[in-house]
């Protein structure tokens, strides 16, 4: 499992995506997403130029161009929208796993899943509230996200934490690493990467931004 941190401009996300998805669900229509959809065009074909995703039309372009509802096609039009929408889609390590159980050693234990007891690390890697457009939740316990406040919060939660004082032995409790050498390799790793979520989060609060982080398997 692989996760994204889609970043997003808090006005855009707040004001505009949120209420037009919400409308097109409400409404059974896609017609309150199509100006979104047509202003997201160009996002939509760099994103497919830059990454080679093929000679298929984005919902995106389809809505644009009037592509009636579809139910099944919310959901896809949802994550395309937030996809293309991104002014950042940074690219790093998360080493979720491991963070939890330095960060967070009683929810690592016991597996903690439900969104309203997470610990402070697992809301910065996984969101502290669902995606919701009106009353529909995007992908279930897939994506969550952090509005304005949650990353001020979290940003400052994550520059108190003091990586050199990890240990080998807080991570004796990782599953499926269990070698002592392998526990080492894995401390250094995720000492390597963390700076990087920290200066997102710094970097998030500062220029008003919202962190959606979904899972894709």
């Amino acid at each position: 499992m692989a996760e994204y941190f889609l970043c997003l401009d808090a006005e855009t996300f707040l004001r505009r995506i949120r209420p037009a998805l919400a409308a097109s669900w409400r409404q059974r229509s896609f017609e309150p997403c199509r100006s979104l959809c047509n202003d997201l065009l160009p996002a939509a074909r760099e994103y497919t130029q830059r990454y080679h995703t093929g000679e298929e039309e984005t919902l995106v372009a389809r809505i644009a161009a009037g592509f009636r509802f579809d139910r099944a096609c919310w959901r896809l039009l949802a994550g395309e929208v937030l996809l293309f929408a991104a002014v950042e889609i940074p690219e790093f390590q998360s080493n979720a796993e491991t963070l939890c159980c330095l960060l967070a050693p009683e929810a690592y234990r016991s597996a903690v899943t439900a969104r309203e007891h997470y610990a402070p690390i697992q809301q910065v890697l996984r969101g502290s509230r669902d995606v919701t457009f009106g009353s529909t939740v995007y992908r279930p316990d897939q994506a969550g996200y952090n509005n304005p406040d949650d990353v001020a919060l979290l940003a400052t939660y994550l520059a108190d934490v003091e990586p050199e004082r990890w240990t080998v032995d807080d991570l004796r409790p990782l599953r499926d690493v269990e070698d002592y050498d392998e526990q080492a390799d894995e401390l250094a790793f995720v000492r390597e990467w963390f700076p990087a979520l920290v200066e997102l989060y710094q970097r998030s609060r500062t220029e008003n931004r919202v962190l959606v982080i979904e899972n894709i398997y």
